[in-house]
């Protein structure tokens, strides 16, 4: 078996992985790279194989720096399976969608500007119709159930990862040369305690493991500590009359950030206030984690016998089209505007935090990653001057995150996730981290007598025996 780290390579984003083994070529995510924008783009567009030898792709979740280039795949000449749990494929679908949808549009903006100039126009890294192309090759399957890996003489199970709706750990299993190899993909590792979603399953037996690194240096505040303080933060804004504005990715964290209101409200923690959730994709996102509520925790299912609802109440308002996006500017006094994209690279949160990061009543609230490169990252290393669609703004609004709502298990919950198989492990590859992460967690993996421990380089090859 032979190993190809193509993406997610001591950075956060683009996370893919090659596996070759007994003739069969098996990808594990097609995942966009994202930051800076002309890397990012190179990357993408550029696959680093031939795309029709591919064989079947595993998906471990729907967010998009690891299904978000499937469609360039697809495009390139991939014609066989992607395969992913049911809920995972059932996010992959809009997200995929939407995705598509922001980049004709971007190009469309930029184009106008471009033309005008003289300049070249640019291209959309794909359409609409690759993707619905990429959708087309989606198959499910459930967790815990092992399959034949479509095309390959390989079998795979998907174990629930904990991290968003649907997302898995994939283990890989092939026999070779008599022997029998598995190889474990973390895939992005979920926190215990997170709400909604029920823990990881614990680590299976491995011989090998690709693990996420993302927060393989520091510690997360308890889910229940950030709760209290993201309700806290909310009313002291409210208190100074202002608007808390809270880039979120339209999958999971949205939900989160949603129900951790609706608790606050509910118990009194934080006075009821008007709260937006703009984001077309939110909405469909929401209500497909309303199709499965077999993946939530305990405590999420009894909160809906009680309230029906955890991604809805009274003073929460879902917006779709444009022009009620933009009447939410018009909204006076305090309020809470929740929108994508996460990292503030793209979708309608450019425009709230455009129009309200000058004002000092107001707050800008991160409550996730923000990846190397990104106007998020910028704003939250305290940078005074940003630019947005071309125009420069003063940051003059609070900006403060809440770390606790992350969706990524961290430096300890990785450790002490594989710390039951630590002594059987042949090798452990740790990957999706930025090189202090990733080798903070390499030298962590050492100490629990994982020798073979390592960050690989982007293009880097290991053979598995």
């Amino acid at each position: 078996m032979r190993l190809t780290f193509w993406g997610a390579a001591r950075q956060v984003t683009g996370s893919m992985h090659l596996v070759e083994a007994n003739g069969a070529r098996v990808l594990l995510d097609c995942g966009l790279m994202q930051g800076h924008r002309a890397e990012a783009k190179a990357r993408n567009a550029q696959l680093p194989f031939e795309s029709n030898h591919i064989h079947a792709v595993l998906v471990s979740h729907a967010h998009l720096d690891h299904c978000g280039n499937l469609p360039t795949l697809v495009k390139s000449g991939f014609t066989r399976d992607i395969v992913g749990t049911h809920a995972t494929n059932d996010l992959t679908r809009i997200m995929l969608l939407d995705a598509a949808k922001i980049q004709e549009q971007d190009a469309a903006y930029w184009n106008k500007k471009r033309v005008p100039r003289g300049e070249e126009p640019i291209a959309p890294l794909y359409t609409r119709a690759d993707a619905d192309a990429a959708i087309r090759s989606l198959t499910g399957r459930a967790y815990e159930k092992w399959f034949d890996v479509p095309g390959a003489r390989l079998r795979a199970q998907f174990l629930d990862a904990g991290h968003i709706l649907g997302s898995a750990i994939t283990v890989l299993e092939a026999q070779e040369n008599g022997q029998t190899l598995r190889l474990g993909f973390s895939g992005d590792l979920g926190v215990k305690g997170k709400l909604i979603l029920r823990d990881p399953a614990p680590v299976p037996p491995l011989d090998y493991l690709i693990i996420e690194g993302t927060y393989g240096d520091r510690l997360h505040a308890l889910p229940r500590d950030s709760e209290s303080e993201l309700a806290q933060l909310i009313e002291e804004t409210a208190e100074r009359d202002g608007k808390t504005i809270i880039p979120a990715f339209a999958l999971d964290r949205t939900q989160e950030v949603v129900y951790s209101i609706h608790r606050s409200i509910s118990n009194g923690m934080l006075a009821p206030l008007p709260v937006f959730a703009d984001s077309p994709l939110a909405m469909d996102a929401t209500e497909i984690y309303r199709m499965h509520p077999e993946v939530f925790d305990h405590e999420t299912v009894a909160f809906m016998e009680k309230y029906e609802d955890p991604f809805g109440f009274r003073q929460l308002t879902y917006t779709r089209d444009v022009e009620a996006s933009k009447a939410i500017n018009l909204v006076e006094g305090a309020a809470v505007i929740i929108s994508a994209n996460g990292m503030v690279e793209a979708g309608r949160i450019l425009h709230h935090v455009k129009n309200n990061i000058e004002d000092p009543r107001n707050t800008i609230l991160f409550v996730g990653y923000q990846a190397e490169n990104t106007l998020g990252r910028r704003i939250l290393d305290g940078i005074k001057r940003v630019r947005i669609f071309g125009e420069e703004y003063t940051v003059r609004a609070r900006i403060e995150r809440v770390d606790g709502f992350s969706a990524h298990a961290d430096r300890k919950g990785l450790l002490d996730w594989v710390r039951p198989i630590a002594s059987q492990l042949k090798g452990v590859f740790v990957v999706h981290a930025e090189e202090r992460a990733a080798d903070a967690l390499v030298q962590g993996l050492r100490e629990l007598g994982i020798e073979n421990a390592s960050a690989p380089a982007h293009g880097q090859q290991v053979t598995l025996n």
